[in-house]
């Protein structure tokens, strides 16, 4: 995928006020972080959003042009987190990573279902447990998704982290015994427990008595 250019410039004030200023003039308040070191941007709001069309994802590079006074920068980055707020939908702040060269990244990545499982068929139900998944790899190979071909899959089977191939630099972090995605069996009717079947026993008898006693 062709990574797509962000203009940015170094942002020199800062605080609530501030940033809310600078959101009305069609800016993202951010953070670029590297190694403990941080720089403070300004990003503008219509080029960040050419390159995420709804979805901010951390497993998109994209190159950020950070404009100081007269020099000019480019670094290669990617979304660590975001805030978004919680009446508009806005992305409201931003928190960049920017790559080293040749130097392995921790991220995280979506998971793809694809097909339709045999157990689906048959009654079951298809649980998506980890929607996201933590990798390491160079940042050339970051995949776009972790796409999972559940056609195959029977009520009771499930897929877990270490089930997943991988090439190349990537590599599954944290607990590989992880289930992604399962395969429920259908749910049951419950049967009516002791107190519930006294009860429905106790109403035809208790209409009865009514009619006896009129």
């Amino acid at each position: 995928m062709q990574k797509q250019l962000v203009n940015a410039e170094i942002r020199k004030e800062f605080g609530k006020n501030a940033n809310n200023r600078l959101r009305m003039k069609g800016y993202i308040p951010a953070v670029m972080y590297s190694h403990g070191k941080t720089e403070n941007l300004q990003i503008l709001q219509k080029d960040f959003f050419k390159v995420f069309k709804g979805h901010v994802s951390e497993s998109v590079l994209f190159d950020v042009n950070v404009i100081d006074n007269q020099s000019k920068s480019k670094h290669q980055v990617f979304v660590k987190d975001y805030q978004i707020n919680p009446v508009t939908d806005e992305v409201i702040h931003l928190d960049l990573f920017k790559i080293t060269e040749g130097e392995k990244i921790h991220t995280r990545v979506a998971v793809e279902i694809i097909g339709t499982p045999k157990g689906v068929r048959q009654g079951g139900i298809l649980e998506l447990v980890e929607r996201e998944l933590e990798i390491e790899c160079l940042p050339a190979e970051i995949p776009e998704k972790i796409a999972l071909d559940v056609t195959n899959l029977e009520i009771g089977d499930s897929i877990h982290v270490k089930d997943i191939p991988s090439s190349g630099s990537l590599k599954f972090l944290g607990d590989l015994e992880k289930v992604v995605v399962t395969i429920l069996a259908p749910h049951k009717a419950e049967e009516p427990t002791p107190v519930e079947a006294v009860v429905e026993e106790a109403q035809p008898k208790a209409a009865e008595e009514s009619k006896k006693e009129e």
